[in-house]
């Protein structure tokens, strides 16, 4: 199994997963940690989408 890294496109923080979402006033994907992905869907819940879940560990 291999270990990958990547960064909240928002905090920065590095965490074992991350969320691929977007909303209508982002046009493209971004990956964010769960804090900031419960921030953006109570932000813009008529907009926000799920896009996938990226994990460290894999195969």
């Amino acid at each position: 199994m291999r270990e990958r890294t990547k960064t909240c496109d928002s905090c920065s923080a590095q965490t074992p997963t991350l969320y691929r979402c977007r909303s209508n006033r982002l046009k493209n994907w971004k990956f964010y940690c769960r804090r900031c992905t419960e921030r953006l869907k109570a932000e813009r819940p008529d907009s926000y989408q799920y896009g996938g879940t990226w994990k460290r560990f894999k195969n």
